[in-house]
Formats: C-alpha cells, sequence, structure tokens
C-alpha cells in the first residue's frame, strides 16, 4: 500500500488533503483520495486486487478504473480474484472500452464478451440469476461489436429478461433496464446490423402497453430502440402519437421527420399537422420543426405563422426561425414579421422581436435596413449579438463591421465568421484586433480565422501575445484557445520566433505542450519533446455530507432545486458546492445555452461554450441522462470546467459521455426549467434543505 501512502501524502503538498473519513454519500476515503488526486491505474489497481479487502472499496476501485477508459486495464479487470461484484467489473469493462477501436483491441475486447456472455449463459430460474443477467446486459449493450451475430446474442439476452420481468411488478427496474439496453444496442450497433424481429416485436409490444410493466419510460426507451433500428411501423408510430406521456409523443414526432415510420407522404404529413396542436409544447416544439422540414415547402406556413404567436417562448421563437428560412416569397408574411420586430426595451423580455429581427433580415434586408442601427447599438448585448447575425444575413457591411468591434466579447465572436466570410483578407484587422481581447471564445475564433490568412508580422505579433497572456494566467480551461493560436502560429511565426515558444515545452497543459513541440520541430526542423509540469490543483472541498441541495435563484424571479448525487460522482459534487456555495463562483453568471428538448446549460463566466473556472475536473462517468438530471459540460475527457447542464428530456445518446452529479429535486423544478430562455442569469446558488 506504498502508492497510497504516497498519494496521500502528495495531497498534502498540492495543497490538498485527504479526508480523514468518509463523506456521508461519497465512495471510500481511499478511492475518493485517489480520484481527487487524479490518479492512474497503479494506485486503483492496488485498492480493487487484495481479495481481502473490504468490498466496498472494491467496487469503487473498480468504477475508478473503469473511468480511466484504458483498454490494457481490460485484462487486469478480468484477472481480478475473489468475490468481486459482477455488475462492477461488467460496468468497468464496458466504460473501458467506450469509444475504443474495435479492431485494435480484438485481443482484450472478445474475453470481455465472453466472460460477460457466460455469466449471462444460465437459464433464469432464480431472483439471484435475474440479478447476475440483468448485471451485464447493460454493459454488453454499450460494447463494441464487429459482427451482427454478437448483436443477436445481447439481443437474446435482452429477450429473456424483458420475458421474465414484464409482469412482475417487483421486476419493474429489470424490465426498464432490458428497455434501456435495447436503445443503446440499437444505436451504437446500427452500422453493424438492425434488430432481429423477435426483439422488433417485443419493443413494439411495449410501446403498445401489452404488458402490466410497460410504464411510460418503457415505453420510451422501446420506442426510441426502433427508430434506432429504423422499425417503427405505422401501427406503432399510431400508438406512440396517442401516449399519454409527452416524452413518448416527442419521440413519435421526431420519427415522423425522419424515416417517416412507413407513412405515405401525406398520411405523415397529416400526422405532424395534428401534433402541431399537442397539449405539451415539448411536442409542439418537435412537431413544428418536423413540419418546417417536410410540411412548410408542401402545405405553405400558415400553422408555422400561427405557432409564432405560441404560449410557450420557445415554441414561439422556434417557428420565428423557422419563417426566416421557409416561405419568404410570400409577402404577406412578411410584412406580420415586420410588425413583430421591434427594438426591444433595455429591460425585459427580447427573444421574440430579436428572433423575428432575424427572420426579417433573411426574408427581406430592405424592410430590416432601419431598425438595424438601433438593434446593433442595443444596450443589451444579447440583442446586439443577434443584430450580427441579421446584419449577416441582410449583408449590412456597415453595421456587420460596427460588430465586429463591439465592446462585448459575444458579440465580436458572432461578427468576425461573416465579416470575414464577406471581407475575405480585408476581415483581417478586426480578426486580430480581437486578439487583444482576453476571451477564451474569441480567442479562439480569431486564432482559427487568421490560419487561413497569409503570414503576416501585426497577426504574429498579435498571436505571440494573446498566447503569452493566457499562458500568464495558468487556466488549464485556456486550452481552447491556445491550441488554436498555436495552429495559427505554425502559419505565421518563422524559425526566428520558436525561441518565444521554447517555454511552453514545459507548460502545465500537456496538450499544449505536445503541441509547442510539434510547432517548434515543424518551425526549425529540429526536433524537440514536450516537458510538461504538473498541474498544482487546489484543495478539496472539506464537507461533512455531500448529500445537499441547493436553490438557484434566477433574475427573472423563478427558482429550481438540484440535489447532489455523490453516490455517482463524489469529486464533481465537492468541486461544486465549493464554488456554488463557499466562492460563489455561480452568482450572477449566466444561462447562456437553451436548447429546448435537449439541454439548458450555464456557469460560464464569459456567457459562451469556451470559459469556465480555471481547473479542469476529471471526469466521473456514471449515471443516466435522464430529464432532470445534471451533468458537467465537457470538451473531450476530463475537461469539465464548471459549467453544467440540465437534460430537459432522456438523452440517452449522452450516457458514457458525461459525468452525472446531481438532479432537480422535483417537478416543479422542471417546470422551472423548462421556462428558461436564453441569457437568464442566475442571481445564486445557495444551499437549501432536501426533501428526505
Amino acid at each position: 500500500m506504498k502508492v497510497i501512502a504516497t498519494l496521500m501524502a502528495a495531497l498534502a503538498v498540492a495543497g490538498g488533503t485527504a479526508a480523514p473519513g468518509q463523506p456521508p454519500g461519497a465512495e471510500p476515503a481511499q478511492v475518493l483520495a485517489a480520484e481527487r488526486a487524479w490518479a492512474g491505474a497503479e494506485p486503483l489497481l492496488q485498492l480493487a486486487t487484495p481479495v481481502d479487502a473490504d468490498p466496498a472499496v472494491r467496487r469503487a476501485a473498480i468504477r475508478a478504473l473503469g473511468r480511466l477508459e484504458d483498454p490494457d486495464l481490460v485484462r487486469q479487470l478480468l484477472a481480478l480474484k475473489g468475490n468481486v461484484a459482477i455488475g462492477a467489473r461488467a460496468d468497468a469493462i464496458a466504460q473501458a472500452l467506450h469509444g475504443a477501436d474495435l479492431a485494435a483491441h480484438l485481443d482484450v475486447v472478445q474475453p470481455a464478451l465472453s466472460w460477460m456472455f457466460a455469466v449471462a449463459a444460465p437459464p433464469i430460474a432464480t431472483r439471484e440469476t435475474l440479478a447476475e443477467v440483468s448485471a451485464v446486459m447493460t454493459p454488453l449493450s454499450r460494447m463494441p461489436y464487429g459482427s451482427p451475430e454478437q448483436v443477436h446474442q445481447v439481443e437474446g439476452i435482452l429477450l429473456r429478461v424483458a420475458n421474465v420481468a414484464a409482469s412482475d411488478p417487483l421486476l419493474q427496474p429489470d424490465y426498464l433496464a432490458a428497455a434501456r439496453a435495447a436503445e443503446s444496442l440499437a444505436r451504437i450497433s446500427a452500422r453493424v446490423t438492425a434488430l432481429d424481429q423477435p426483439t422488433v416485436l417485443r419493443l413494439r409490444g411495449m410501446v403498445r402497453s401489452s404488458s402490466p410493466n410497460d410504464a411510460p419510460p418503457v415505453r420510451l426507451y422501446a420506442l426510441m430502440a426502433l427508430s434506432a433500428s429504423r422499425a417503427v411501423d405505422a401501427d406503432t408510430e399510431n400508438t406512440a402519437m396517442r401516449d399519454t406521456d409527452w416524452q413518448v409523443r416527442r419521440v413519435a414526432v421526431s420519427v415522423l421527420a425522419a424515416t417517416g415510420a412507413g407513412m405515405a407522404d401525406e398520411a405523415r404529413l397529416d400526422a405532424i399537422a395534428a401534433m402541431l396542436d399537442d397539449a405539451s409544447p415539448h411536442v409542439r416544439y418537435e412537431a413544428l420543426r418536423a413540419y418546417a422540414r417536410r410540411g412548410a415547402a408542401a402545405r405553405g406556413c400558415a400553422p408555422i405563422e400561427r405557432l409564432a404567436r405560441d404560449a410557450d417562448p420557445h415554441v414561439a421563437v422556434a417557428a420565428l426561425d423557422a419563417l426566416g428560412d421557409s416561405c419568404r416569397e410570400d409577402a404577406a408574411i412578411t410584412d406580420r414579421i415586420a410588425a413583430l420586430a421591434k427594438v426591444p426595451l433595455a429591460s425585459g423580455s427580447w427573444h421574440r422581436s430579436v428572433h423575428a429581427f432575424v427572420a426579417l433580415a433573411k426574408r427581406s434586408p430592405e424592410k430590416a435596413a432601419p431598425a438595424m442601427a438601433a438593434f446593433a447599438a442595443h444596450p443589451v448585448w444579447w440583442v446586439r449579438m443577434y443584430a450580427a447575425g441579421a446584419a449577416a444575413a441582410a449583408g449590412d457591411l456597415v453595421h456587420l463591421e460596427k460588430l465586429a468591434y463591439d465592446t462585448n466579447d459575444n458579440v465580436r465572436e458572432a461578427a468576425l465568421g461573416p465579416w470575414r466570410r464577406l471581407k475575405k483578407l480585408d476581415a483581417d484587422p478586426a480578426i486580430v484586433d480581437a486578439l487583444g481581447r482576453s476571451d477564451v471564445q474569441l480567442l479562439r475564433t480569431a486564432a482559427t480565422l487568421l490560419k487561413e490568412s497569409p503570414r503576416n508580422e501585426r497577426a504574429l505579433r498579435a498571436l505571440l501575445d494573446a498566447l503569452a497572456r493566457l499562458t500568464s494566467e495558468g487556466k488549464e480551461t485556456s486550452r481552447d484557445a491556445r491550441l488554436p493560436l498555436l495552429d495559427a502560429l505554425a502559419v505565421h511565426a518563422t524559425a526566428e520566433n520558436a525561441t518565444e515558444l521554447l517555454p511552453l515545452l514545459k507548460d502545465f497543459d500537456p496538450k499544449v505542450a505536445e503541441k509547442a513541440a510539434l510547432v517548434v520541430t515543424a518551425l526549425t526542423t529540429k526536433s524537440v519533446s514536450a516537458q510538461p509540469a504538473p498541474y498544482r490543483r487546489g484543495a478539496a472541498a472539506e464537507l461533512a455530507d455531500l448529500r445537499q441541495c441547493v436553490s438557484v435563484r434566477l433574475a427573472s424571479g423563478g427558482a429550481f432545486t438540484m440535489q447532489m448525487e455523490p453516490s455517482l460522482a463524489p469529486v464533481a459534487v465537492e468541486r461544486f458546492l465549493q464554488l456554488a456555495t463557499r466562492d460563489h463562483y455561480y452568482d450572477g453568471l449566466t444561462i447562456h445555452r437553451v436548447v429546448p428538448n435537449f439541454v439548458i446549460q450555464g456557469g460560464s463566466p464569459g456567457a459562451n461554450e469556451y470559459s469556465g473556472a480555471k481547473e479542469f475536473m476529471r471526469d466521473e462517468i456514471a449515471g443516466a441522462n435522464v430529464r432532470g438530471s445534471v451533468g458537467l459540460s465537457t470538451r473531450g475527457r476530463n475537461t469539465g470546467d464548471a459549467q453544467f447542464f440540465v437534460n430537459l428530456v432522456d438523452n440517452p445518446r449522452l450516457d458514457g459521455d458525461y459525468t452525472i452529479f446531481a438532479r432537480l429535486a422535483g417537478p416543479a423544478d422542471l417546470a422551472a426549467v423548462d421556462r428558461i430562455q436564453e441569457g437568464e442569469i442566475m442571481r445564486s446558488i445557495a444551499p437549501a434543505p432536501c426533501a428526505r
């Protein structure tokens, strides 16, 4: 256990201390210390291997090994002796192979599959056997497959579990797990083979509620599985459109927009049109998108225009966006949009008028022109950002240039791409000027655009200065800009400039150090190597209990409560609670991303995708992306920047990729999140009582 002792000491030196005990709700202290310290495989294997170790410690260490996503660890996971929980081992193996190249890792994939298939082979005669089969069922559905035979073998396991669990209320969790596994298998293995007919028939029966345990979540995942396998027929589609659960109806509409469930064109359009009047705004939103894609050209835009006045703001805004691209020849619609495109007040909602203005600019630049100056000079930067899109659509170079030098970095970023597209190299002065700003997203965009420009000294010096400035801040989360800056320097720098990049070979970010080595080698034709320095992270929060709730209070007057899930992601919970309740990091920040029927996202100091807290957060992938779950936004493994997202619907395609660390506390919180619009400000996040 010398490695563990060394690890504990290293934590103290780095400014952190391992918890003397296990905070309630967290994993065992030894594993928690290793995950806090971003430990590699060796200390975790020392915790997972001893057969006489505490079973809870072994389970947690095995899960942590899977989170490393190293296929080479599969052999060691399979070789563990003693009483090892089947589910923990299977989950870890599936996560270790997540995203792996099947051909490159057949030597470990095949033994792993053989073991899981052997576990699932016995007849399901007892509850114990069912538990073991269920434990490998979901991991098997996430594994990479190269042959239809392997996929169909997994289907057989799913069917056996579903058949046994369909009617017993006590087996509802196993039955739902089978439906979820079917969705995962169908989606991940779609390129290998379609689902077998027996599986398709069972899933269609689930959608039709043919068994006592066919609750709404089962019906939802069964329909998604059929959709992924292109096996939704007209009867199943019609049943799903009448379902009592809006998530099922929403997916049914998405099927109409895509494959159409085998319906004739007119029948499909009739079905989409009918769903435009659904009681749920989530379904109306999906039906609107389907109608704009499939029906507007043939049947006109009257239904879309009607939804532009919908009571739900997300539906109304989506309708206005659709009218910007559809039925442009209809002058009457253009006039009615012009009536909606009023300059918003300095306070209050701006969303409908701004989206109407952008639609108007697309339809009739002449009608948009009189108001362009007011939108481009509006005191709310969100309005100016959308004005950049309107100016680009209208070809208004005067206002687009003005916005390319705006005082707000997000407005600049929105204008720079169109400005380059319309002005070509004449846009370089604005792009170079942007390099003097501090926002990571803006710097990333400017650097990316300058890769298209010929080498010039002014751009070179601005790129070097921006890179040095970001590097001096010592933020891991500046990677998204520093890597593109190095890419641009590869175009604009010469061998004489290479010495200015040499310090980056020992950068705190290994990705930056590796990129710098490539650039210096290319500039000088002399090979150099990266020697990154270890990054010194701050101390973990010392919290007596991780099973906490927080209330997110919004500037608009609403609020929602989040309940932490330390059993899934204890380190993320610690970090979030530290930032939220002690550092007050989130107070005053924005929910900058709102994608109806997908997610909302916030927690960025710059109110954009590429700005976050100083240190990365390590992935702790375990939870499911169901409606109301809260996860960490990332751009690659272990790049959480303290931004978080809330799933507005079940998003199983995100499973295995994102850390889920909390969930909304109840229906009222879900309703509050559904109402959030782009640009909402989180006034504060504070501790709140949990409903126990």
